[in-house]
Formats: structure tokens, sequence, C-alpha cells
């Protein structure tokens, strides 16, 4: 009775590992939410005016859009930028909100609205346009990749043709709600 019961038990575990779910979510269409979102913490090399220099990049954010526009979205955001004491600065230390967000394919295009900073090179209520690039989380996978520029006040993100760098380490994660 045992050998059968624990064949019952093996089987079904392999039927609930291999059954498909309508909640996953993935940078491929069709599964997961019907919302667009970016998710994950990374570090890298951010561009800044004064050149690139080592940084840590968070953000978690929804975007909303039936029409493909980005907006609405919410969500919140950090940058912390390591200078290394260019201009006497040790860190720079943003974040914010995120104002629009578009995702098409594995690709996600952000505005995001600096609320808090700890300079006054990146003041609040300028923009950060960002984009992302998921490329998978498997060991063959390339490396996730993305880069920001500074932007003037606005709302707005559309798919611009923005080159993106790969990241360091860490994880993005994007969905194409369509």
């Amino acid at each position: 009775m045992r050998k059968y019961f624990g064949g019952l038990v093996l089987a079904l575990v392999a039927i609930a590992v291999m059954a498909p779910s309508s909640a996953l979510a993935t940078h491929s269409n069709g599964q997961g939410p019907n919302k667009d979102f970016r998710n994950g913490t990374h570090k890298g090399f951010c561009p800044t005016p004064f050149g690139s220099f080592p940084c840590q990049v968070h953000v978690n954010g929804q975007g909303f859009s039936a029409t493909g526009s980005g907006v609405p979205a919410q969500g919140h955001w950090f940058i912390n930028i390591f200078p290394g004491g260019f201009l006497g600065l040790d860190l720079v230390a943003l974040e914010g909100d995120v104002t629009c967000l578009q995702a098409i394919g594995n690709s996600v295009w952000e505005r995001l609205l600096i609320t808090q900073s700890n300079t006054t090179l990146a003041p609040p209520g300028l923009t950060i346009i960002d984009r992302a690039v998921d490329n998978g989380e498997g060991a063959n996978d390339p490396e996730d990749a993305s880069t920001g520029f500074l932007a003037p006040p606005g709302n707005t993100c559309p798919p611009l043709p923005i080159s993106v760098t790969p990241i360091e380490q860490g994880n993005i994660t994007v969905h194409d709600g369509i």
C-alpha cells in the first residue's frame, strides 16, 4: 500500500509542476496580468553629465494604459550613484515616483519623477527617462540591460531607440500586459 501511495504522491507532484499556470509573470504576451510592469534591482554604471559612475538602481512600477501610452502609471524607484568623491560627492541618492511606464515585448520605457534628492545637480521636479531590457534569467541568456538620462518635467515615455548597457549584477523583470 505504501508503494502505491508514494507513487500517487509522486505523480501528483509531477502533474502540478508540469501544469501551466495563468498567473505566471513573463515578458512574453499572453500570460500574467493585463498591465505592463517592471520590477527589480541591479548594479551597473549610470551615465551622468560628468561621465558614468557605479550605481544601484531599483524600480518597482506598473503601467495601466489601455492605449499603450504608459499613462497612468504608479510605483516607486531609487537610484544610488557612487561618484567616488567627484565634485565632493561620495553618494548621489535620488528617489521618486513612476509617472509613465510602457512595455513592448521584453523592453520597457519609464519616466521617473525625482521627489527626493541629496544634490542640486538633480533637483526634485526633474525626471529620468529610462529604458530597460529583460533578457531572461537562464545561465545562457545575455545580461539584462538598462540606461537612463536626466530630463525636464513630463509624464510621457515614448519607446525611443535609447541604447542600453548590460547590468553588472541583479535582475530586471519586464512584463508586457498588452
